[in-house]
């Protein structure tokens, strides 16, 4: 067959931005493939895997068994819980640590912004750690060590700098398991499972801030605040012992990194860790911009979690523990977002890839060459036959482009503005206490639904530097809403709950405050 006749009865489908994926599956044979029906249409659940049983593809993340993926995808989730519990189980006890240690509430305040500052910093030095050395599970034991030690610090300061420092450290040691967590996700999951993996995985990471500070509420009442770093210390020594036990190492080397020097090469200098490597990739549009729009949204979760005791306390009088059961709203909202943020986004390249399939046997239907051959499909160079009798075709070789993804996000970022200017307005109007509730259930569950999917591109988007973009949305993420959290009360001091929209409103619209309802 001449080049012009293969062109003429071939699909070449581009793999640029997936190329280390896609030479894993290759090096390792792994095959997935889909059944396509009469009616042209793809069940899920006829994938099937065909593995090799190699001890190489025995030490492939991608080829591990279903079970033991979700086994480390559990105790992962679970595990990040530590960092946004950790960064919020604190504030109740501000002034009772006040009392204790004789110092201003300027520096108790103090003390919870840098922890967030720095749990920004922290995985930046963690990604180019992990990056270097070519290692997860490490940087997972590591951290959670440093995070014990100086969480028994602080239980134990007697001193207010003492305690600021030691927050510093005990920041740096929290956020290892959410910003490298999902690379590890991107290591064993290919990317129609990855959105499911990513919606599991930030069930609990997201619901943290909120519940963070009805636990500390409790145990400052009860036990005393220096009990709160006893039993996050308990907690994340439990979660070091699962990790040591359940997590193996998941790092993928990329296929094309150069060979090693032989004995005549000159000797290669030694690699010292750089922690702002990764902040490099904020020169791409595509990421610095997708990455200040998560991170602003994201940002509410802590605003909701400064105010949302201040204001159902002084608006409906409600108690402590109360108000505590106000945080679920949101809480289920996130879990339901996330879950269906992340099977909405798989299901959008299940059906871009469908569509591909579609179009790929109708091309080789209408050019038959013999009775045995109906076309061939040209994929990275190499051609694939397909076989008269066949009706399957490799999935995994199928590359759609993670911008497909975004059109998951649309619904989420509508829902997001709406309900949160709703819910400001509801409580400026002092409506029942149900209301504000509900809104703050839809304004949860839209940040999930909008985030899963956009944050899956970037994953997808940049496939061999994943854990620099996980570095670098903490980073970017923490600091804002480090300074959010600082100015929330001063900024509802003075621009009100809901008054300022209502206000623009009318001015904009001339329209006077009784023709203005909700």
């Amino acid at each position: 067959m001449t080049d012009k006749e293969k062109n003429n009865s071939s699909i070449s489908i581009n793999n640029d931005d997936q190329q280390q994926q896609n030479d894993n599956l290759e090096e390792n044979k792994k095959t997935l493939v889909v059944d396509i029906d009469e009616n042209n249409s793809i069940n899920s659940k006829k994938l099937t895997q065909e593995l090799t049983t190699t001890k190489e593809n025995e030490d492939d993340p991608f080829l591990w068994p279903k079970k033991k993926k979700w086994i480390i995808l559990s105790v992962l989730s679970c595990g990040a819980i530590i960092a946004p519990i950790s960064s919020t189980i604190f504030y109740p006890a501000f002034l009772t640590v006040q009392e204790q240690l004789h110092t201003s509430d300027i520096l108790v305040t103090t003390s919870a912004a840098v922890f967030l500052i720095f749990q920004g910093i922290g995985p930046l030095g963690w990604a180019t750690y992990s990056d270097l050395k070519h290692t997860r599970r490490n940087v997972y034991l590591a951290s959670l060590v440093l995070f014990i030690i100086a969480s028994i610090i602080c239980a134990v300061s007697n001193n207010i700098w003492l305690l600021i420092v030691v927050r510093c450290l005990q920041a740096c040691g929290s956020n290892a398991l959410h910003a490298i967590g999902p690379c590890t996700i991107s290591d064993m999951f290919v990317p129609e499972e990855r959105g499911n993996a990513f919606g599991i995985f930030y069930l609990f990471p997201l619901i943290g801030p909120l519940f963070g500070p009805t636990f500390g509420g409790y145990i400052t009442q009860y036990l005393g605040w220096r009990w709160i770093f006893w039993l996050i210390a308990i907690l994340a020594f439990i979660v070091l012992i699962f990790i040591f036990l359940f997590v193996p190492e998941t790092y993928r080397k990329h296929k094309n990194l150069s060979p090693p020097s032989s004995d005549s090469s000159p000797p290669t200098k030694r690699k010292f860790i750089n922690p702002l490597a990764s902040l490099i990739l904020f020169r791409y549009p595509n990421l610095s911009i997708v990455l200040s729009y998560i991170s602003l949204f994201l940002s509410l979760i802590y605003i909701q979690a400064a105010l949302i005791p201040r204001e159902f306390n002084r608006i409906y009088h409600l108690s402590s523990s109360h108000t505590g059961l106000v945080f679920l709203s949101p809480a289920a909202g996130y879990m339901f977002g996330s879950v269906l943020g992340g099977r909405y986004s798989d299901y959008i390249i299940r059906d871009a890839k469908r569509i591909a399939l579609i179009a790929l046997q109708k091309k080789t239907e209408n050019q038959k060459e013999n009775d045995n051959m109906e076309g061939v499909v040209v994929i990275k160079d190499e051609i694939i036959e397909i076989s008269k009798e066949d009706d399957i075709i490799n999935l995994s070789l199928i590359k759609i482009e993670p911008e497909r993804r975004i059109h998951g996000t649309w619904l989420g970022a509508i829902i997001i503005p709406i309900c949160y200017l709703a819910y400001g307005w509801l409580l400026e109007h002092k409506v029942p206490v149900i209301f504000p509730i509900i809104v703050m259930f839809f304004g949860g569950f839209g940040q999930l639904l909008a985030f899963n999917p956009i944050y899956t591109y970037l994953v997808d988007s940049f496939p061999t530097k994943s854990v620099w973009v996980n570095a670098n949305l903490t980073f970017l993420r923490q600091m804002i809403a480090g300074i959010m959290s600082i100015l929330s009360v001063p900024m509802e001091d003075s621009l009100g709950t809901g008054k300022q929209w209502r206000s623009k409103f009318r001015n904009d619209f001339n329209i006077e405050d009784d023709n203005i309802y909700i």
